[in-house]
């Protein structure tokens, strides 16, 4: 039997077929929301891709936006243009993610990526969680809101002339297109958490990780301080601003009582370990 897993992102989406508890092919596709796009466009998104050269006989999708029924039936009847005859699971990225890393105990599982989210997971099932919302009313710790802070930094001028000479020698970018890709154009999350790599680089300036801890702190109060007993729980995260932030992250955890969090950059290797044992 041909195996199928998949955890998307609204960056990308790692598609990893396994044969006799194998892995044997990897594909990756732009990421997939079905709240954002509908079964015909994301299926023909799908075509275009180099899934079709493989077969799949059982499917397991994990990504953003599939927490509704409307979303599981989205992402399942686009699969279902590709692969007709597979048996397909959709679940909600959380879910990916805490069968991913719980490692069979109670903990705080979450998502810092382009979004985040988080939950409290007992090894089988969620028994509370803490929403995406959005970069716009949420998302505290993510690469949208971490760009959106130093985007907004940058455009009151409130950078230091060598950061910002090094910005726009790199994003040849004014206020106007920012303005127009932020509010105007599809993904602006997306767009915004673009500058993670940027800001990574240039971590050391106390305006860069000024914006880095303000990130943090918010995912801190936001999300880990709503849950009864956090602060004696494993904290385990996935995510690439998870990983290649953890230092800073794992600081304001020590300061504020939480243990450190173990943090990878993609639940997928959990992801295979789950379904193949």
């Amino acid at each position: 039997m041909q195996l199928l897993i998949a955890d998307s992102g609204s960056t990308k989406t790692e598609w990893t077929f396994i044969e006799d508890r194998i892995v044997v092919h990897s594909v990756f596709t732009e990421g997939i929301n079905p709240n954002q796009a509908d079964a015909d466009s994301i299926a023909a998104m799908l075509h275009k891709s180099d899934l079709r050269k493989y077969r799949a006989d059982k499917i397991h999708f994990y990504g953003a936006g599939c927490g509704s029924d409307r979303g599981k039936t989205v992402l399942s009847e686009a699969i279902s243009a590709i692969y007709p005859s597979a048996k397909t699971e959709v679940e909600t990225d959380i879910i990916g993610a805490a069968r991913a890393l719980s490692a069979g105990e109670k903990s705080i599982v979450g998502i810092l990526g382009t979004g985040a989210s988080s939950c409290v997971f007992d090894g089988s099932k969620i028994l509370e969680q803490r929403p995406s919302l959005g970069f716009i009313l949420g998302d505290e710790g993510s690469g949208a809101v971490l760009g959106k802070m130093f985007i907004r930094k940058l455009l009151y001028g409130d950078l230091p002339d060598a950061l910002l000479k090094s910005f726009h020698s790199e994003f040849p970018i004014d206020k106007d297109a920012i303005i127009k890709r932020v509010y105007r154009d599809p993904y602006p999350n997306r767009f915004l958490a673009a500058f993670g790599e940027f800001i990574g680089r240039h971590r050391n300036q106390a305006s860069v990780n000024e914006v880095i801890r303000e990130n943090f702190t918010g995912f801190i109060r936001s999300h880990l301080s709503g849950y009864k007993g956090a602060k004696e729980m494993p904290i385990r995260l996935t995510g690439s601003i998870a990983f290649h932030f953890r230092e800073e992250l794992n600081g304001l955890l020590r300061w504020n009582g939480f243990q450190e969090a173990e943090c990878v950059q993609s639940p997928m290797e959990g992801l295979v370990r789950f379904h193949t044992r």
